[in-house]
């Protein structure tokens, strides 16, 4: 009988597993369409824009290559790379924010840059790993983004030259993609700056670069948010649909198991009440 408590409080054990995890599937479903299209409408339009970025950034170095001037950027006192690392606060995303972890690991192996964590997750790994760049945290809410705490970080980035934020990306419901977006136009290389065609930019190419990069990496910065956001929620929806579906495999294996404990006990009653005849049936016949 104990045995079978056991079983059944299994069995209850796993039931709340399956409830669980149907609601959190349901939720990530349902945030999931919120913002899809809104991610899928905006997606063309971002990267547009990011391409006239470059072309600006390259057009603006070309300019200051030809009266023999440098090749920094227009803003004063900008600094070196940085990476940003989108994360999340909380788990059961799969493996996307781990995914995320080892492609920037293998980034920072090639290119020397400072790290800026977004969410707890991200944090956690970075010190499980014993990262040893600089490092900056930043917390932001998962499902509801703060805008101010947007802003805070899309002001600390405007202190780097190039800002590559690494995050998922939808490509379909079964396959997430990680990514790296250039928020900043990046580094025009010299040959590139040499060559650079001549594009028509008014009212110049730096005012055009000026405004990009004091408005529009907003707008590269949130993209980047929304893609990341829709990643995993997608990568949650597909996670909680297995681990339901395990939770059902694992019921029906424990409701088996009880039926057939529950006739071992039945047969060893019968045995015991058989076995009693057995013992009482002579001892009748000698009254």
């Amino acid at each position: 009988m104990a045995i079978l408590k056991e079983i059944k409080e299994n069995l209850r054990a796993i039931s709340n597993i399956e409830t669980i995890t149907n609601a959190y599937q349901e939720i990530a479903n349902l945030r999931m369409n919120k913002i899809r299209q809104r991610v899928l409408d905006n997606r063309d339009f971002i990267e547009k824009l990011s391409q006239i970025y470059v072309l600006a950034k390259k057009a603006s170095a070309a300019e200051r290559f030809k009266n023999k001037k440098t090749g920094k950027n227009s803003l004063k006192n900008r600094g070196k790379r940085l990476v940003v690392f989108l994360s999340s606060n909380e788990r059961f995303y799969g493996t996307l924010i781990l995914d995320i972890w080892k492609n920037i690991l293998n980034h920072l192996t090639d290119f020397k840059s400072d790290l800026a964590v977004v969410g707890r997750m991200g944090k956690y790994l970075a010190e499980s790993d014993g990262f040893g760049h600089k490092m900056f945290y930043f917390e932001l809410e998962d499902d509801e983004p703060e805008k101010e705490k947007i802003k805070k970080i899309i002001d600390f980035l405007k202190n780097y030259e190039e800002v590559m934020v690494f995050h998922g990306r939808f490509q379909t419901v079964l396959f997430q993609k990680v990514v790296q977006s250039n928020v900043s136009g990046g580094f025009p290389e010299e040959k590139e700056t040499a060559t650079a065609k001549n594009y028509l930019f008014e009212p110049s190419p730096k005012a055009v670069l000026e405004f990009f990069e004091t408005e529009l990496i907003s707008a590269f910065f949130n993209q980047a948010v929304l893609e990341n956001q829709l990643s995993k929620y997608t990568t949650r929806m597909v996670a909680m649909y297995q681990a339901s579906e395990n939770a059902k495999e694992k019921k029906r294996n424990i409701e088996k198991e009880i039926k057939k404990t529950e006739r071992q006990i039945f047969n060893k009653k019968q045995i015991e009440l058989f076995s009693g005849y057995h013992l009482w049936g002579p001892l009748k016949s000698l009254n």
